[in-house]
């Protein structure tokens, strides 16, 4: 088993999206959490906002991670991951990593996630 933070292996559709949601929503209240606190101790708006941004662009770094692992199980290399910065063409990669089937078996980025392993019974049929 693959750490979160590692880029090798493969996430399966609902795995990813279980994910992707995780660190969205801890993004957004943490970000939210520490404007208000920030905001509401007397500080500045303008630094509730570089420190919500800053939350941000972590969140986006800690998404890489199930992005890639997603794109293996399409049969897709990591450096994809990039063309999510093409505007229109990123709407197409976000609808293929939500829906779009995993590969079947084993590939080169690693075993079927879907697979089970059954656990040995002792004894050949």
């Amino acid at each position: 088993m693959h750490s979160i933070f590692s880029l090798q292996g493969r996430y399966n559709r609902a795995k990813y999206f279980w994910i992707m949601l995780a660190i969205q929503v801890i993004t957004w209240i943490t970000a939210v959490g520490i404007a208000s606190s920030v905001a509401g101790s007397g500080n500045d708006f303008e630094t509730a906002q570089t420190i919500s941004f800053l939350v941000g662009i972590g969140g986006t770094v800690l998404m890489a991670f199930p992005i890639v692992k997603r794109l293996h199980d399409v049969g897709r290399p990591g450096s994809h991951y990039w063309l999510l910065l093409v505007p229109i063409y990123s709407l197409y990669l976000g609808l293929v990593l939500l829906f779009q089937k995993g590969i079947e078996g084993a590939n080169e980025y690693g075993s079927d996630p879907l697979t089970r392993i059954l656990p040995l019974s002792g004894h050949c049929t």
